[in-house]
């Protein structure tokens, strides 16, 4: 690139980064080169040409020797950005080849409180032709307590890291083309979908299309939740044996399955809408002495404990949402080792609730913090006092993302045993009430023309379960046999970005196994924008064109 265009392809990135470069080094406009570009309150520490269709990971953000194939070639660029004393978010941005550049930018999210890059999804990204990124959200490893003694990364990791990395991005994608980026999306399912509610509330004009799977963005209450499932489980003075074992899981959502699969008219494993679904877990209480294949009278009301949620012991009022019936031993991962519940009722690696480091480093700075000693009232006001404002994400107003032409299409299993599948429900009833209520003065606002939920029967978390679940390449372990935006989201959200090509039905698909190139379709069903459900309208049962969209019948929910 001549010295006078890279000159005025760095002022345009110092533009979208929102302040002035400090050098314009001559040739770092090849990959290389991009090693000596400054960056506000950022440092690039690798800028690494990729070639020969391998990548494998390192130490630095990875899980080390891990190998990709059939890559592309590309331009690795990592860094750091530092906008806070005590900050520290690294981050990384691959871009393709010039001429296989499709001119967008997209950022893909984390899982949990893993520092690691999530190297398939930024692989799936591009391998398309985008600009991929993605940030370890400003902390290294996997245990909470990455917090002692460096508070700012609380926030680097709730919204922090996500923005100073796109934007940091943004100029580095703008200093290797000579242009900025046209498009800029995000996608993530967990902690990613998380981290795309929280960019759209927090910071509406980083990117034009968002996906946010199964987001949990109500944290500090799912935490809560973690909490409840445990002492609910657990008898006082034994936290070892749970009332409830592991072994009775798959029974439970057997029999949920065998109790409602039929109720929209076709028997294929799922629940179309749990909702829906009467069961009563008493119908497989024991007759007389316990069994693997009955529950005591003790474990029928842990399991309704469970279907209920935690409450606050003042109002009875919800905290956070329960599960829904078929939640219970649904196998949803790659490891069948801790079905459903169980993998999130407590720490595996000792006898006590999941998350209780949040409680001891996050909220209360101690390390020997009593969890049994937990007021379910008076402590519920001093979590959110502390960290709510800066770790939750259930801000409904995203008005300002609607106005500068953003568009959001949410998902969420409905056997998703992790965070409760009503709560994605409850956030978008909550943005779809401040909609109309900002509206009002003016003229009715439609949510649904900026922010469609897809609510998916017999997914588990973000992907697997028994129903038809692959449905995108930009979110994990969700790739569709046909890469259009009928079959992918990803491609969908583009088309209404881009093209206002409005996503009505998304068509999902059930294979016979997890991958492989040998894998065959088992069925498929349409995906249909909330509150519509798909329902069986004559024809071949494993072919989606033999269901409908439609508006839910009051005999769709359960007394």
């Amino acid at each position: 690139m001549e010295p006078k265009r890279f000159t005025a392809a760095l002022a345009a990135a110092s533009a979208l980064a929102g302040t002035v470069l400090l050098a314009t080094p001559a040739a770092a406009a090849d990959c290389a080169g991009l090693g000596r570009l400054s960056l506000p309150h950022a440092r690039i520490t690798l800028a690494q040409a990729v070639s020969g269709g391998t990548f494998v990971e390192d130490n630095a953000v990875g899980r080390a020797g891990r190998t990709y194939g059939g890559l592309p070639d590309f331009c690795r660029v990592r860094g750091v950005s530092t906008p806070v004393p005590g900050s520290e978010i690294e981050f990384e941005v691959w871009l393709p080849a010039r001429e296989r550049w499709t001119q967008r930018l997209h950022m893909v999210g984390n899982g949990a409180y893993v520092s690691n890059l999530p190297y398939p999804a930024i692989i799936a990204r591009i391998k398309r032709g985008d600009v991929a990124v993605a940030t370890n959200t400003g902390h290294v490893g996997s245990e909470l307590t990455f917090v002692i003694g460096k508070p700012e990364s609380i926030i680097d990791f709730s919204h922090r890291a996500v923005h100073e990395s796109v934007v940091a991005a943004k100029a580095v994608t703008n200093a290797f083309y000579g242009a900025p980026a046209a498009r800029s999306y995000f996608s993530g399912c967990s902690t990613g979908g998380y981290q795309g509610l929280s960019e759209a509330q927090r910071y509406p004009d980083d990117f034009d299309g968002i996906i946010a799977g199964a987001p949990g963005n109500n944290r500090s209450n799912l935490n809560l939740a973690f909490l409840w499932n445990f002492k609910i489980n657990h008898r006082p003075g034994d936290d070892v044996t749970p009332i409830l074992p592991q072994t009775k899981l798959p029974m439970i959502t057997a029999a949920v399955i065998k109790a409602c699969d039929g109720l929209d008219g076709v028997v294929d494993g799922v629940v179309n809408d749990p909702r829906a679904c009467r069961f009563n877990p008493a119908a497989i209480q024991c007759a007389g002495a316990d069994a693997p294949t009955c529950l005591t009278a003790e474990q029928v009301d842990v399991v309704r404990k469970f279907y209920k949620g935690p409450t606050d012991a003042r109002t009875g009022k919800p905290i956070y949402p329960g599960y829904l019936p078929g939640t219970e031993g649904v196998v949803g991962g790659e490891d069948a080792s801790s079905p459903g519940w169980s993998a999130y009722w407590g720490n595996p690696k000792k006898p006590e609730p999941l998350r209780l480091d949040f409680f001891r480093y996050w909220v209360f700075n101690d390390p020997d913090w009593n969890w049994k000693a937990f007021n379910w009232g008076s402590d519920i006001d001093a979590i959110d006092a502390k960290v709510g404002a800066t770790f939750n994400a259930v801000n409904p107003d995203l008005s300002a993302f609607k106005r500068r032409g953003g568009k959001m299409i949410m998902f969420m299993g409905w056997q998703d045993p992790v965070g409760a599948a009503e709560e994605a429900i409850n956030y978008y009833d909550a943005v779809k009430a401040t909609s109309k209520a900002k509206g009002a003065a003016a003229r009715q606002v439609d949510t649904q023309a900026f922010l469609r939920l897809f609510m998916v029967p017999g997914m588990a978390h973000c992907a697997g379960g028994p129903g038809a679940t692959n449905v995108s390449t930009a979110t994990r372990n969700s790739e569709p046999p046909v890469s259009d935006a009928t079959h992918d989201m990803a491609i969908a959200l583009e088309e209404w970005v881009e093209h206002g090509r409005t996503p009505e039905a998304l068509i999902a698909t059930r294979f016979d196994k997890p991958a492989g190139d040998d894998r065959k379709i088992l069925f498929q069903r349409p995906l249909c924008p909330y509150p519509k459900l798909a329902r069986y309208k004559g024809g071949p049962q494993e072919k989606a064109e033999s269901f409908a969209c439609a508006a839910p019948k009051a005999s769709d929910r359960a007394d």
